[in-house]
């Protein structure tokens, strides 16, 4: 078998040696390649220079759509350049099991996380009252609120804790809503850093 010369070269072996379904696609880099399925997109990393010794990685890809994993979520296959066919096997015994279940748990932890932000942030806005503006940012769990007395950006993690992470109070009356937010959620679920508060 032909040894590879670049992490996209590498995931189309990969590709042809899992079978139909999987194809090889380009990040731009020479380094990082993404191997994809129905099921789940994968990220090919290999060391630059590619040598016939060089380690390759193969992990789990997370999109914006889904929490990020934690540490001890992660799950490698690692091998050579010269041995694909290894690292497809391992793929198939062990990292296509793994990284399911994580993707499952994922987006339970996702919607738990979303869960937890959106009704946090339905109280906040009643609170805040009807001129506050709540936005959602483009990954799970972080919103913002604003209301004529300031700002917060919330935060919400994949077990449903809700924080501010930054709060601006133009109007120092308004501190009174901060302590609603808490007496709302209880300290246990909400915390907020004595820097981020007006006082």
């Amino acid at each position: 078998m032909r040894t590879a010369r670049s992490a996209l070269d590498y995931a189309r072996i990969l590709a042809a040696l899992l079978g139909d379904g999987w194809a090889a696609d380009s990040c731009g880099h020479s380094d990082l390649a993404l191997l994809n399925s129905p099921l789940m997109s994968l990220e090919v990393a290999v060391s630059s220079p590619v040598r016939s010794s060089s380690p390759v990685s193969v992990s789990v890809s997370v999109t914006h759509a889904l929490v990020w994993p934690r540490r001890s979520d992660q799950h490698k296959i690692t091998g050579t350049i010269s041995d694909p066919q290894a690292v497809a096997d391992s793929m198939r015994t062990t990292g296509l099991p793994a990284w399911t279940t994580l993707l499952a748990e994922l987006r339970v932890r996702t919607d738990r996380t979303r869960d937890a932000l959106r009704a946090f942030m339905t109280t906040a806005e009643q609170l805040a009252g009807p001129e506050a503006q709540v936005s959602y940012g483009s990954v799970p769990g972080v919103a913002d609120l604003r209301w004529p007395g300031g700002r917060a950006t919330i935060h919400a993690d994949d077990e449903g804790r809700v924080r501010i992470v930054h709060l601006v109070l133009s109007d120092l009356s308004t501190s009174t809503f901060a302590e609603v937010l808490h007496a709302v959620c209880g300290t246990k679920h909400l915390t907020r850093s004595a820097s981020t508060i007006a006082s």
